[in-house]
């Protein structure tokens, strides 16, 4: 029956299958293949901590990514997909993203 299988996360799941410079230095247009399943047009920000965290200081450089979204009718942006990642998952999509430039 669904759901009765304890599914373990494989790791290195989540792979880099294109990465693009964007005229923003700190910005990466990437494709993603998660569980065999590719999201086009994800976004990898360099961004600056703006307060500590249990990771990161107040002034590190962190990594963002963000998913594909659209602006509704109410002038509000949505996820038109979206996949919980990991600081891991962060860390491996970086050090890819940096094989690939």
């Amino acid at each position: 029956m669904f759901g009765t299988k304890k599914e373990e996360k494989n790791e290195g799941s989540v792979q880099v299958k294109a990465a693009r410079a964007t005229k923003n230095d700190s910005i990466v247009m990437i494709d993603l293949n998660i569980n065999g399943v590719v999201i086009k047009s994800c976004m990898l920000k360099e961004v600056e901590c703006k307060e500590d965290g249990t990771a990161h200081k107040k002034g590190d450089i962190c990594y963002v990514v963000n998913f594909p979204s659209e602006k509704a009718n109410n002038g509000k942006w949505y996820n038109i997909v979206w996949y919980p990642l990991s600081n891991a998952d962060v860390d491996d999509i970086v050090r890819q993203v940096k094989s690939l430039l």
